[in-house]
């Protein structure tokens, strides 16, 4: 009882301090600029980003294979639901064979849930709409978002793996709940790989809407990871090509900030994403990634990962 109470008031104090985050830095600025915030260009102009990435073991039947990457739409005050058909139609535009949404499908507010349920129900791909969970979803009751996400007929992944196939070869997909700290992750990673197939020679995804399961990532033989969260760091002040990445605010606080890092022959890429709850952002434009799976080598990827990492 004492630790269902604390939980409780745990949850409670959270809920708190993002209404009050959500008040301070999305609902004051709108209202002080007349609603100039909302509508100014760095968090409206949407891009497409489409990357190849090589994976060196990658079946040839896979080769080709295309994922469009959605994270951090973040739809409440900010970010309307109006926004959500142009990411809809641009999507689909893409003709992916696989979407992945990496989570924070909401800023804060559950009102919003049954219209962007409808817009992700429109979204079209042959191996599926695949859904994990943010930090922001969960604010509230992340389990009524879970619960209406599935009721509607939507795929949710929650420390569960799911077997795809694609042109006759395997596809071992893996997704993850919001966790803060590595060891979280790597415990919901370790979850969502039991009772799978581990013998049989198969493409290994990650969604996870924290790019530190990167670490774990690995240790578990996956080959791609997709990630979010960063907004791509939301204030990037120099955009920087060489090992010591962008600098700015995600660079100082995470530890994969943002773009397609590489250890070894494991892959991460860190979206962006489509929203966003604070009304500015400097080098990092909302976009929707495209990642083609390539069998051959592409020499355009660097490895690194920001030095602050260690």
């Amino acid at each position: 009882m004492a630790k269902r109470t604390a939980s409780k008031l745990v949850k409670s104090a959270k809920r708190l301090k993002a209404r009050i985050r959500h008040a301070a830095l999305t609902r004051m600025p709108i209202r002080l600029t007349g609603g100039r915030a909302a509508r100014n260009g760095s968090i409206q102009r949407l891009r497409t980003v489409e990357r190849e990435i090589n994976l060196p073991d990658l079946a040839p039947e896979l080769d080709g294979l295309r994922i469009a990457h959605l994270s951090d739409m973040h739809i409440g005050d900010l970010v309307p639901v109006e926004r959500l058909d142009s990411m809809v139609r641009a999507v689909q535009e893409l003709k992916p064979d696989l979407i992945a949404i990496t989570g924070d499908l909401i800023d804060l507010e559950h009102s919003v849930l049954e219209q962007v349920s409808e817009s992700l129900l429109q979204l079209k791909a042959d191996l599926g709409v695949h859904i994990v969970l943010g930090n922001h979803d969960h604010l509230v009751d992340g389990q009524e978002v879970i619960d209406h996400l599935r009721r509607v007929g939507l795929t949710v992944h929650m420390n569960e793996h799911q077997r795809l196939e694609f042109r006759g070869r395997p596809i071992l997909l893996l997704g993850i709940d919001y966790a803060p700290r590595a060891r979280e992750l790597q415990r919901n990673i370790a979850e969502a790989c039991r009772h799978a197939n581990r013998r049989e020679p198969a493409l290994r995804l990650l969604l996870s809407h924290h790019p530190d399961a990167f670490e774990a990532a690995q240790r578990y033989r996956i080959d791609l990871t997709l990630a979010g969260h960063t907004h791509g760091g939301q204030l990037v002040l120099m955009k920087n090509r060489s090992r010591k990445g962008s600098v700015g605010l995600g660079s100082l606080t995470f530890r994969y900030p943002g773009g397609l890092y590489r250890k070894a022959d494991h892959y991460l890429y860190v979206t962006s994403g489509f929203g966003s709850w604070f009304p500015l952002r400097v080098n990092c434009p909302p976009e929707i990634a495209c990642l083609v799976l390539k069998s051959r080598p592409d020499n355009l990827i660097e490895e690194f990962s920001h030095p602050l990492a260690s």
